[in-house]
Order: C-alpha cells, then structure tokens, then sequence
C-alpha cells in the first residue's frame, strides 16, 4: 500500500457501518486459480493442509499484503488466525440458523473498541469474494451498525422473521474483499444464485484475545499438574490454562456468594444488577431499531380525515409559503432551487390550526419520545416542508463526532439519552428516488467525521438512506446525533411533511429574553459588572461549540472577551458587540 493509514472514508464506514468493501484486491487469474484449487479440493475446509500444489495459494491469502495492511489498522499489530478458513455456503453453515453476534451481551474478545483516536477492533472475518454475488442472491448476510449495539437482539430479528428491514446481503464481484467486525450480528442464508457460492472466510482475532482452540493434536491435551486431582471441580475450574479443547469454553462457576458450583452448559455466567422491566411499556424492536439506527418510523399514524384536514389548511394559506435558501451547499446530486416552508401552524384560525395542534403531545408520539430521551422535552412550532418538483436537497449534516453535548446522543443503563429529536409527520406519500429525508444510519455513534462525499450524497459508499414513508407515517431522528439531510425533490406532486424539534430538559437550543444578566439575576445584582464579568452571568443560550460569543480567554494572564464569531448557528440574542454596552442604556 502507499498510504500509512485507512481513508477518512474507510474509518467512517468500518466504524459506522461494522464492514469495509475492498474491490478488486485480486486479479482474475488469481481467482480463477483459487477456484481451479477448490474444484481439485474438492472440500470447503482444510484448504491450509492439502497437499503443496493447491494449499499454497490459502496459505498466500492468510498473509496477503493489502489484507495485511488494513487488519493492522482495524485489529492492530500482532493480530493471529481464530480458525481455518471455510467456504461460507450451505455445506459449512446452518442456514436455519438465527444471525450471531450483536455486542449485547458484550464479548470482550470479539468487541469493537474506541478511545481517544485509537480503534481495536478484536476480531474480524475476512471474506474472500471467488464468484460474483448478486442483489438477491443469499448467502453471505449482516446487519449493518450491530458492532456498536447496547441493545440484545431481539429473536424476530436474528431468525429473520421480521427483521424490520435491518438484514444487508452485500453486493460483491469475484476478487473483493469483504471485512466484516467479529461482533457485527451475521449468517449465511440459503444460497439462492447462480453456480457454486465461492466465498471464502478468514477469521482473525487480536493477539490477546481468546476465541477458538486450534486443531492440532497438543490441543487435546490436558496440561493440569497432577495435584489437581486433590481439589474439588470448582476449585480447579479457575486454573484452567485457555488455547486447549478442555478449556474452549472455560469451565462455568455459578455462586449465590454462598456456595459454588460448576455450571455444565458453559454458558457465560455474568449477573448484572439491572433486569429487563416488563412493565416499561416498550416495544423491544423499537428500541432496538432506535439505538441501532438513530431514527425510528411509525406507520399510519395519521387517518384519512386528519390528513385530509391537514393538507386542506396548507392549501388554503399556500400564498404564505415562503421559498428559502438553497442547501445543497455545493453538492452535485442535491442541486436545485430554495426549500418552501410554511410556519406558524399552531396560530392558524380555526378550524385550520386543529391538526397540527393535534400533534402536540399525541400519545403515540409522546410516549416514544419519553422513552428517547426523557421527560420534559420541549417543542418548537411546527413548520411545513412544501418542497416542488426540482427543489434542492439539504446537504448531510450533524453527527456522533464532533461530540455535541446538548444534540448528542448516548446510551447507559438500559436508557436512551437523545438530547435532541425531531419528528416529521407525512402528509403525503414518499416513493423511492424522488427525494426527501435522507441520513446515515448507525452515525449517532460515529467517531469519525463525516467524509464530503457523504455530505454531498455525491459518493456516499452506500451509507446514505432515503426513507420510503407513506402519508400518516411519523419519522423521529436523533438530531443533531444522527447524520441527516434531503435529497433533492424529484416528484411532481409537491412534498407535505410537518417537522417539529424537540429539545431535552437539559440542554438549550434558541437563547431567549432570560440570556441577558439583567432579566436572569435583577439590573441591581449586575450593575457596574465588567464585561467579562457579565460574561459569566449570562442565562442558558445555544452552544454554538468551541464558537460561543461572549467567550473568556486567557492572554499574557489576564482575561479577555471575544467576540468572534465561528461557522455555528447562534441565537439571535447572542451578541455581537459587548454586554456592558448593552447594559448602559437599561
């Protein structure tokens, strides 16, 4: 390789999306005699131990240079083979079977890992593409973002029964390479192409990490010393040595703190102090979904006479639209003309505002948003998006990184904490390709920034998401968390969705008169504070990042107010001169 490290691109998508499409690492002659060696094998396993003529071709792949160079970067140095390789086909697997994986509960010696720049990824599956895969086709399957996952899986999901639309059979050509995190939720369903399946799998572990025993013959030993036949099972239970076949899987010791005892499944015995609540009146799949994704759709929220009220009262003040900027910000793909929006909805005269002031805390609609982010959430009024054939798109914008406290996102103790989440109600129908609300699901947790291609759409890498929605449908997103934008309005029959903006209990988002020191503390408390001073006493406003105006900084030890103004969007009560100016007059 002549680079020292991955792409900007190849960091966002391994870390969003828990794989990595590599195209045409090798040659087709390459292929063709891997293929060649196969036939001759005549077997899916074992390709290491044939004889010299066709096993040399799977020992060069064990170590080939561009593999090499990437699993350096994703595992880390020193990163080993778990097991042999196997062709991935319905010979080797149980196609039956529900998908494995997901990092719920986590196994640390498969889990993805991410802390102060460093990625260590423990294990990951290197697929070998020997023939072409169609859309379609079966075999090899994932669901994308699984890596990253704090919610179990739910079983409709894992067997396929309704996955809700997660399950993702990658696209590939003869002589890609497919990397894929061990953790990632994965299977291989019934083989529904063409010819043989040829997909051959490799997979690596960190060097530390304890997965698989080997296969030779000193695996099978037993190397405990012979004082251990004087001990009880459970004593000798923690003295294991690990790489043998006694100890893959270890020995199990359940204990109530009273008495020990070995467990023969060998299932992994772990107490938590939390247990799932039936009564938290949460669908799982939603849940799941939600934390996955960053956003989630409920079908036919609205009936037909809401709609058809809603859509009547846009009609009859469409003299009030107003056409905006256009937001493409340079893109290509989501060129056009500016967004028509319609605001003020909930101060329309009756009967005309009832629809939308319907929507405020609608039970449907409240409940999710509790279970988002919490109580206490407060909305802004509603605005209609009235896009016309030929509107632009509105570049891909926000994020898991940089890290934004008062829009992030973050999970802990079996709770969602979305700080920001916008919901948008559809009053008409959204087809595929004609544009519309576009994001990068599994983004609320990137920890890469977004690459220009993606926010442009004009080389997404197959991250970006148009929603397919019907008229009554609600979409909620992590706002500013999840990656989101629009694509560019393709559709003769103009767009009506009604998007509102929650904002959390806890952090603000437009300023207010209670920005200004003399209406949060009394003109007495603050009279004849210097500027920095007042500074400080100012009320909660919008964060606009490490651009915040009045701002203190330290120069040669003393304290200075700037002003300056960075690339975020400010309330309108942020200043743009001094505070103490402002002060004078009062």
């Amino acid at each position: 390789m002549d680079r020292e490290s991955m792409s900007n691109e190849e960091n966002y998508c391994f870390d969003i999306a828990g794989y990595l499409h590599i195209p045409g690492v090798l040659s087709q002659g390459e292929v063709k005699a891997l293929n060649g060696a196969l036939d001759e094998g005549g077997k899916p396993r074992g390709m290491l131990g044939w004889p010299a003529s066709q096993r040399d071709l799977f020992r060069d792949l064990l170590v080939h240079p561009q593999m090499v160079w990437y699993l350096n970067q994703v595992i880390g140095y020193g990163f080993r083979l778990d097991r042999e390789p196997e062709l991935l086909c319905d010979e080797t697997c149980d196609v039956t079977a529900p998908l494995i994986g997901g990092n719920e509960p986590r196994n640390p010696a498969r889990a993805y890992y991410f802390q102060n720049g460093r990625r260590f990824c423990q294990a990951v599956r290197a697929i070998w593409v020997l023939a072409d895969v169609n859309e379609k086709d079966g075999g090899f399957v994932m669901v994308p973002c699984t890596h990253k996952v704090n919610v179990e899986t739910p079983e409709d999901i894992a067997t396929g029964k309704d996955d809700m639309g997660l399950t993702f059979q990658p696209v590939l050509k003869a002589g890609d390479l497919f990397l894929v995190a061990g953790t990632a939720l994965q299977g291989v369903r019934p083989w529904q192409g063409e010819g043989s399946q040829r997909l051959l799998s490799y997979e690596y572990v960190a060097r530390a990490a304890i997965q698989s025993a080997g296969t030779g013959p000193k695996v099978q030993e037993d190397p405990s010393p012979e004082w251990h036949s004087e001990i009880t099972p459970e004593q000798r239970a923690s003295l294991y040595k690990p790489d043998y076949s006694y100890s893959a899987p270890p020995p199990v010791i359940v204990t109530d703190g009273e008495a020990v005892k070995l467990e023969e499944s060998r299932e992994v015995f772990h107490p938590s102090v939390y247990i799932r609540d039936p009564n938290s009146n949460i669908d799982e799949k939603e849940f799941y979904f939600w934390e996955l994704n960053g956003y989630l759709m409920l079908r036919g929220v609205m009936d037909e006479e809401w709609l058809k009220k809603a859509n009547e009262a846009i009609d009859e003040f469409e003299d009030r639209i107003v056409v905006g900027e256009e937001l493409s910000r340079g893109s290509e793909t989501l060129a056009g003309t500016g967004r028509p929006t319609l605001g003020g909805l909930l101060e329309l005269p009756e009967p005309y505002c009832e629809p939308f002031r319907k929507m405020v805390s609608y039970p449907a609609v409240q409940h999710r948003l509790t279970w988002m982010g919490g109580s206490g959430a407060r909305m802004s009024g509603p605005t209609a998006f009235c896009s016309v054939q030929g509107t632009s798109g509105h570049a891909l914008h926000d994020g898991g990184e940089p890290m934004y406290p008062p829009m992030g996102y973050q999970f802990q103790n079996g709770r969602s904490y979305s700080e920001a989440v916008t919901i948008t109600w559809q009053l008409r129908d959204v087809p595929p390709g004609l544009g519309g609300f576009a994001c990068v699901p599994g983004s609320h947790k990137a920890k890469y920034g977004m690459p220009p291609g993606v926010r442009a759409c004009d080389d997404h890498m197959g991250l970006v998401k148009q929603l397919v929605m019907k008229a009554g449908d609600v979409v909620f997103f992590a706002d500013g968390a999840m990656t989101h934008g629009t694509t560019a309005w393709e559709n003769p029959i103009p767009r009506r969705g009604i998007l509102i903006k929650y904002s959390s209990r806890s952090f603000h988002r437009s300023g207010g008169e209670m920005v200004h020191p003399w209406n949060r503390w009394g003109k007495d408390l603050v009279e004849d504070m210097t500027d920095a001073q007042l500074a400080v006493m100012r009320g909660t406003d919008r964060d606009a990042r490490q651009s915040n105006v009045p701002r203190l900084e330290v120069k040669d030890g003393k304290v200075e107010v700037s002003y300056e103004r960075g690339r975020a969007l400010y309330s309108k009560e942020a200043p743009q001169t001094p505070v103490v100016d402002q002060m004078r007059p009062l």
